[in-house]
């Protein structure tokens, strides 16, 4: 022990006195460490960690393999959960707009419809009270019960400890409070948090409409519980079994009706493959700047280490063991690894904090809780540590199996020669990672640039959307509409409107609905005879106008298109040329939502799901004809909409102040979170990764620059000495380094290329070949080779032939 802490003050006095070196080393640690800590924890807390339930590496989603979505109806539910054979439990859940009256005011909170068996199959247990079971199921709106999630019960309710058994007002009726679910339990979804969760059996009276009953509704999503021993290729075959004994009992309703299982936590296999692909990727590049700090890490000890060659001869000359500096050097290395962890341990853990703490900016209570475990310090701390101690003893372990004599004698140890060493190999894998960061940020960039000025069918500049649902407040049928018309009038009697309407939803929000179209003349609405799902919306008169939506031909709605008129709807253009091939289509009829519907209108094609989105077939119906509760109330305006807001809000609260409001704001601002919220974060991931990348490239092009020019003094003092030129000499000092970068670079640029994919799946419009991305990075690369060769390209230059002989 006394020899070790002599070896720790001699370690800490040489870092003291190479402070440039001692804090080039720990800020590259800190960056590998904190960049792979946080990039793990991100993916361990997402993807990897099993989800916080008992035993859930047996549960999955079943969902449904059709193009209309992964949803179940609620009959398909009963017979699936009745029949199969290969779980021990399976239960339904649905995602609602749900209003608690807390405070003596409405709050409008999103919650969770669920079966009676829910918790049950998730086998959690309440903090407070009890769950609902099957038992606790009485039929159709007949269900007064309700959970409340542990945030909402502390938040309104104060916590109060005697809650359970006590009525709340959910949608203005009474309903009992069961119990309070566990703090951080959110169900089988990673991001969205309800505040309540209610029988789904009661979803007439939550949502205003009964779709629990209908075959063809999938609105629900299944979860279920494999029993012990059971695979998942069991499963599925005994899914496949009972889906076709329905396809044959119930003809022509569910014959394209298919189930299979995927890992829940993303709504499944809808948004969980892009998750997963996109975390997985950001950890691999996490962990290739790792091993690019290694390698700088590696340079800097050749470098440090040759500048020492011959202080080590002569503590091997005066009789010093190769053991004993060898652990000076270790000792060394492993001072310089605890700061960087320690370091790296503060940042990471402020970062996860700062994320956990983050709002993803949606319309729904996403959150996404992201904390390290202990096992995360400590694997990467351990591979970042033992990793760096091997890169910096490889270099004293080549002197050291040198002549002492020698390398007294001839002072740097030429210990590499001109053959390609790992580290060469190592630091052109460094600048290849680098160049393929740089050129997929370049990307997404690029992408996210194209998507702020995309098309998207709709002008949202200069639009107030305000969300509410008029159910909520207890409002039915021509009461709801009435209300609808009379917050529309007051809506446009505001100075500096210039239109409004209102509609059920509004492209590239969260709630969007599709529905199967079938041509004029059908009779059998089987599979066979379906032409394909369109994105289906409900809407007033002039919401085209409202929304900036060009109609290409035909007529607007009007008010008399009632439930007491003909159905019509408005199309899009991709939907008349799939349908019809024609965008003569004015009089043209179709089938849709059980009944025949008239064209009179044919409007522009647009984004409704998604940015990325191929075009996609999309209908608008009079929302007269089939009165929806849902409601978006659009307000375009000259006036901005930090001005317009308070406004509407005040004559809504005039109206009724008891009707819950979801959202209310800027169109523009709302779609730059939602629609652009994965562009952005794919954009901002890479952004610091090749930020990341370019500084350790920078640093370790340099190291080797510095080291080769180091090494090849003495050469480059005699070939100066001879006549040589500056050219010359840098190219005899630099062709090293200037080499691997170009190496390097056009590899990494051709790996981003072919990884191309994957970043067109997340942002918009991403694509590799665009020629300001392949311009962009060469100039990047280029700048970053001549950064970190100038100022051992100016130690080359300036070298003095008769003060480097006679150093050396």
């Amino acid at each position: 022990m006394e020899t070790l802490l002599k070896d720790i003050r001699h370690a800490t006095r040489r870092l003291s006195k190479s402070p440039g070196f001692t804090l080039v080393a720990v800020l590259t640690l800190t960056m590998a460490i904190g960049t792979n800590v946080v990039a793990f924890g991100v993916l361990n807390s997402l993807v990897l960690r099993p989800l916080p339930l008992p035993d859930s590496s047996r549960l999955y989603s079943v969902q449904a393999r059709f193009k209309g979505g992964i949803g179940v109806s609620y009959p398909n539910y009963l017979d699936v959960r009745d029949r199969v054979s290969a779980f021990s439990g399976m239960s339904v859940f649905r995602i609602a707009r749900i209003s608690v009256i807390a405070g003596n005011r409405a709050q409008p909170v999103w919650g969770y419809e669920t079966g009676g068996n829910y918790f049950d199959v998730l086998g959690v247990q309440p903090v407070v009270g009890r769950f609902f079971h099957a038992s606790d199921e009485h039929g159709i709106d007949n269900n007064p019960y309700a959970v409340l999630s542990y945030s909402c019960w502390h938040t309104w309710f104060a916590g109060d400890p005697a809650i359970a058994g006590k009525t709340i007002l959910v949608n203005q009726r009474p309903y009992t409070v069961l119990g309070v679910a566990p703090q951080g339990f959110n169900g089988t979804e990673r991001f969205i948090w309800p505040d309540v969760w209610v029988p789904i059996q009661n979803e007439p009276e939550i949502e205003g409409y009964n779709w629990i009953e209908s075959r063809n509704s999938g609105n629900g999503w299944v979860i279920g519980r494999l029993k012990p021993g059971v695979t998942e290729r069991q499963a599925n075959a005994d899914l496949d079994s009972v889906t076709a004994q329905l396809a044959r009992q119930y003809p022509g309703v569910d014959k394209y009706f298919r189930l299979h299982l995927a890992r829940p936590g993303f709504l499944g296999d809808e948004l969980g493959g892009p998750v997963r692909a996109f975390l997985s990727g950001v950890m691999l590049m996490a962990g290739l700047v790792l091993v690019a700090a290694c390698a700088n890490l590696g340079w800097l000890y050749a470098a440090r280490t040759l500048d020492r060659a011959r202080e080590f001869a002569i503590c091997l000359a005066l009789g010093s063991s190769r053991f004993r500096l060898i652990r000076q050097i270790c000792v060394e290395c492993s001072l310089v690894t605890m700061l960087g962890g320690v370091a790296a341990s503060f940042v990471s853990r402020v970062l996860l904090k700062m994320l956990s703490n983050y709002r993803v900016p949606l319309d729904f209570p996403a959150q996404l809780l992201v904390t390290p475990d202990a096992a995360t310090y400590l694997l990467i701390s351990l591979t970042v540590f033992v990793t760096g101690m091997l890169f910096s003893c490889i270099p004293a372990m080549k002197i050291w199996k040198t002549d002492p004599n020698q390398a007294i004698k001839a002072g740097a140890v030429d210990f590499a020669g001109h053959r390609l060493a790992s580290r060469d190999i190592l630091l052109a894998v460094q600048v290849a990672v680098c160049s393929m960061l740089v050129t997929a940020s370049l990307v997404a960039f690029r992408g996210l640039t194209r998507a702020m000025s995309a098309p998207l069918g709709v002008q949202p500049q200069g639009v107030t959307l305000v969300v509410f649902d008029a159910h909520l407040a207890n409002y039915k049928g021509s009461q709801a509409s009435a209300l609808q018309r009379k917050i529309l009038q007051q809506a446009l009697s505001l100075p500096g409107v210039r239109a409004a309407a209102y509609s059920n939803s509004t492209p590239l929000s969260v709630d969007q609905s599709s529905t199967e179209i079938f041509p004029a003349g059908t009779t059998a609405f089987t599979e066979e005879n379906l032409s394909f799902f369109a994105v289906c919306y409900q809407t007033s008169p002039a919401y085209f106008q409202a929304v900036g939506t060009r109609q290409l031909s035909g007529r607007d709605f009007s008010w008399h298109d009632d439930s007491t008129s003909p159905g019509v709807a408005i199309v899009n253009r991709t939907f008349a040329r799939r349908l019809f091939q024609s965008d003569q289509i004015a009089g043209r009829r179709f089938w849709a939502n059980g009944r025949q519907l008239e064209i009179i209108g044919l409007v522009e094609d647009g984004k409704y799901a998604s940015l990325g989105e191929d075009p996609r077939p999309a209908i608008f119906l009079p929302i007269l004809q089939q009165p929806n509760t849902s409601t978006v109330l659009v307000v375009r305006s000259s006036l901005p909409s930090d001005v317009m807001t308070p406004s509407i809000l005040r004559f809504i609260e005039g109206i009724d102040p008891g009707l819950p409001i979801f959202s209310a704001g800027s169109w523009s601002a709302s779609l730059q979170g939602l629609a652009l919220f994965p562009a952005r974060a794919a954009a901002l991931a890479l952004g610091i990764l090749a930020l990341l990348a370019l500084m350790l490239a920078v640093t370790g092009v340099a190291a080797l620059a510095g080291y080769s020019v180091s090494r090849r003094l003495r050469e480059l003092a005699i070939r100066r000495a001879i006549g040589a030129r500056g050219l010359q000499i840098l190219i005899y000092g630099l062709r090293r380094p200037i080499v691997l970068l170009g190496v390097g670079s056009l590899a990494g640029i051709v790996l981003a290329m072919a990884a191309g994919s994957v970043l067109a799946s997340i942002v918009y419009q991403a694509h590799p070949a665009d020629p300001l991305v392949i311009a962009g990075a060469p100039i990047v690369m280029l700048g970053i080779g001549i950064v970190s060769t100038a100022l051992a390209a100016r130690k080359a230059l300036s070298v003095s032939p008769a003060h480097a002989l006679k150093e050396s």
